[in-house]
């Protein structure tokens, strides 16, 4: 199947059915989500979306959020350092590394990758599983993040909604609608607390296409690849009956988001998909390719997955600025990793 927009033959469709949303939109309600059903009995696809970086660039929110709960540090690193852990799977890891940046003195995990080796390596289940005091105080400092960015994403919202519209990353919020249109059910996933995740869902519209959102407490005792068990089984309560060989996973993350997709497959074999890796630009193209390169474990992933990255400096515009994702433009945008 074109990832973008080619319809199956129409011969293969069976019918349209409705299913509700688990997300409220802004005004309350829970919206009808619909989706085609082939021959087989199943949908097309079944697509997975990153929300933060993915779908919409959060800044505003997180770095603000971030210095509330640790105001002696400097802010404008203290965002930095912050964002660089985004891609370890969970809030959890995350705020385990940065209690120990900054309250424990491991400034050597500034860098995520020594985090990883040095720390989440020999302590994954104490910090990733319920009933473990480096869980609990990870969830405990992640609460109150929690708490502190939902509050900020409602002033925002009250002082000036059109700011939550600019947030959005104009071509993946097109493939998501795109998705929508052609009756693909979709789900997001995204390292962040259920009480921020439910004003984003009515701020970003987020309710209109979803399904439904994992969040970090889906992901306790994991990451992505939890979510992903937990929203193909939502999905099946509903009556859908999921293609599991037709999985999408759409992200910034090649591991996180991508990778979880894989990891997945440990549980239950059935599962196959192909991956969109959304890059900011060529740079960021040729960063991952050379990344890949020189990683037996990435090498390892595109040589398991179909993945192609999307570039979005490179999507065409018409003229009037929207993005187009036309598939005979795709090669200027799009390319296999």
């Amino acid at each position: 199947m074109d990832i973008f927009n080619q319809l199956l033959n129409d011969e293969r469709e069976k019918e349209w059915v409705s299913i509700d949303s688990e997300l409220e939109s802004i005004d309350g309600e829970k919206k009808e989500i619909k989706i085609k059903i082939m021959k087989d009995g199943k949908p097309q696809a079944l697509a997975f979306f990153d929300i933060d970086g993915t779908l919409a660039h959060l800044d505003a929110i997180h770095g603000k959020a971030i210095a509330k709960l640790f105001p002696e540090e400097n802010a404008k690193e203290l965002e930095e350092v912050y964002y660089r852990g985004f891609k370890l799977g969970n809030s959890f890891r995350e705020f385990d590394r940065m209690r120990g940046i900054y309250v424990d003195g491991h400034a050597d995990w500034k860098d995520p990758g020594v985090y990883l080796k040095e720390r989440f390596s020999h302590h994954s289940k104490e910090i990733d599983e319920p009933g473990n005091k480096d869980h609990e105080i990870a969830d405990k400092i992640l609460k109150m993040y929690g708490e502190a960015a939902a509050s900020i994403a409602d002033e925002i919202y009250k002082k000036n909604p059109e700011e939550f519209e600019k947030a959005n990353i104009a071509p993946i919020f097109l493939l998501a609608r795109t998705y929508s249109r052609l009756g693909i059910p979709m789900f997001g996933f995204t390292a962040n607390t259920k009480l921020l995740v439910e004003k984003l869902a009515k701020y970003l519209k987020l309710s209109d296409i979803f399904i439904d959102i994992a969040t970090d407490e889906t992901m306790a005792g994991g990451g992505k690849e939890i979510a992903i068990h937990k929203m193909i089984k939502e999905a099946e309560n509903k009556g859908i009956k999921v293609p599991k060989d037709r999985l999408i996973f759409v992200g910034d993350s090649i591991r996180g988001d991508i990778g979880s997709g894989l990891i997945a497959q440990n549980k239950d074999k059935e599962i196959k998909g192909q991956g969109i890796l959304v890059l900011k630009d060529k740079e960021a193209l040729l960063e991952i390719k050379r990344q890949i390169s020189e990683n037996p474990e990435l090498k390892k992933l595109t040589d398991s997955i179909d993945i192609h990255g999307l570039v979005i400096s490179e999507v065409p515009a018409d003229d009037r600025g929207n993005p187009v994702l036309l598939s005979r433009f795709k090669d200027k945008f799009l390319e296999k990793l």
